[in-house]
Parts: C-alpha cells; sequence; structure tokens
C-alpha cells in the first residue's frame, strides 16, 4: 500500500517537476527571440545612423571645401587690397610730382618776361637748331617770320613749350605727317605734345634736303587759321 503511494507520489512530483521544466523553457524561448528582435532592431537604427553620419561626413567635406574656396578668394582679396594701396601710393606720388611742376609753371609764370628778351631766345635758339641740323645731316632747316613770331608769342607764356618743339623736331620720322598736297609745296606738320597741350609746326619741304616752317600754334586754333586763309603760307 505504502509502495503504491509512494509511487504515485513520484508520479505527481514528476509531472510537476517536467512542468516546471516546461514553463521555465517557455520564457528562455520568448527571451531569445525578443533578444533577436531587439538585436535587429538594434541594427536598424544602426544602419539609419550609420546612414546618417555618412551624410555628416559629406556635409562636413563640402563644408572644408567651401572654406577652402573662402580663404583663397580671401588672399585674392588681400592682394588686391595691397595692389590697390601701391596704386594709391603711386598716384599719390604722382600728384606731388605734378604739383611740383605746376608750381614751377606758376613760378615762370610770375617771372615777367619781356617780348625783346623771349624774341631774343626764340632767335637764338632757332638759329642754334638750323646749325645743328646743317652739321648733322645733309638737311637744311629754315623758319620764316611768322614761324618766330608764331614761337614767340607761345614762348613767352609757356616756357617748356620750345623744349617740346625740339623734341618734336628731333623725332620728326614719327611726329611728321603730310596734311596738304598740292600748290607750291606739299604742307607738313609735326606733331607736338606738350604739357600745355597739343600743338602743330607747320612746314613745306623745298626740296629733298631743305625743309621750312611757316607757322606754329595750339592745335585748333592753328588749322582754323589756315582754313581761313585758304592755306596760304605766304
Amino acid at each position: 500500500m505504502k509502495k503504491g503511494f509512494k509511487d504515485i507520489e513520484e508520479y505527481f512530483l514528476r509531472m510537476e517537476a517536467k512542468r516546471l521544466q516546461q514553463k521555465v523553457a517557455k520564457p528562455v524561448k520568448a527571451g531569445r527571440e525578443g533578444i533577436a528582435s531587439q538585436i535587429k532592431s538594434l541594427n536598424e537604427k544602426l544602419k539609419g545612423r550609420d546612414r546618417k553620419i555618412r551624410e555628416l561626413y559629406e556635409e562636413i567635406a563640402e563644408l572644408k571645401s567651401a572654406l577652402e574656396r573662402k580663404n583663397r578668394d580671401l588672399e585674392k582679396v588681400d592682394e588686391y587690397l595691397k595692389n590697390i594701396e601701391d596704386l594709391k601710393g603711386e598716384v599719390a606720388k604722382l600728384k606731388e610730382e605734378l604739383a611740383e611742376k605746376d608750381r614751377q609753371i606758376e613760378s615762370l609764370k610770375a617771372k615777367e618776361l619781356s617780348w625783346e628778351r623771349v624774341e631774343l631766345f626764340v632767335e637764338v635758339a632757332l638759329g642754334a637748331v638750323s646749325e645743328l641740323a646743317v652739321a648733322g645731316s645733309n638737311m637744311k632747316v629754315f623758319f620764316s617770320k611768322r614761324f618766330r613770331k608764331d614761337m614767340v608769342r607761345e614762348v613767352s607764356s609757356k616756357p617748356f613749350l620750345f623744349t617740346s618743339f625740339i623734341s618734336a623736331l628731333v623725332h620728326m620720322d614719327s611726329t611728321s605727317r603730310l596734311i596738304k598736297s598740292g600748290g607750291k609745296h606739299d604742307i607738313y606738320r609735326i606733331k607736338v605734345s606738350s604739357p600745355y597741350g597739343e600743338y602743330r609746326a607747320i612746314y613745306t619741304r623745298m626740296d629733298s634736303t631743305t625743309l621750312k616752317f611757316f607757322r606754329f600754334g595750339q592745335k585748333d586754333s592753328i588749322y582754323r587759321e589756315l582754313d581761313e586763309c585758304g592755306w596760304s603760307l605766304d
């Protein structure tokens, strides 16, 4: 009898243990599936984060590139600013030189030169030019009375003008041009650029080795006078 109860007891104990074992196993199984699900969810989240990280790195790279371009542009701007400052310095220096020239001109204007002194200077200077031209080459140069009068009138108030005329005469290969053809002689001009503006010296070629200058004056006025007199140089 005892043995029968004992067998029944052992049977129920085994069944209870088996039930308890099955009860514990189910949560374990559910726990594993939950962990796998969590791992999968984490992987998905990490994938999203990896994509976001890559996008952020790309944005950082673009920003670095833009910053480098801006730095290069700023370097160019600094260089331009330096060049501007250098140019300002050069302009200021030129202005000072021009102001000094103006002071010199005004100083010379203030010195009252008599007509006789200017006339004597022009006469001697033109005579020297004729002699130099004859001595330095086969070319002979003559100046009419009207040319001498024009030169005296202009030089009396513009002392540096005579120097400009001599410079143009020396370089007459580039400053001379035919302006009137026909009549007794072809008429030429020498372009005289000076601090006082543009002037013209009018001359003719008497022959292949002889030049004669007839008129001298400011560009517009000398051409206007010649038009009025029909380009007569007499």
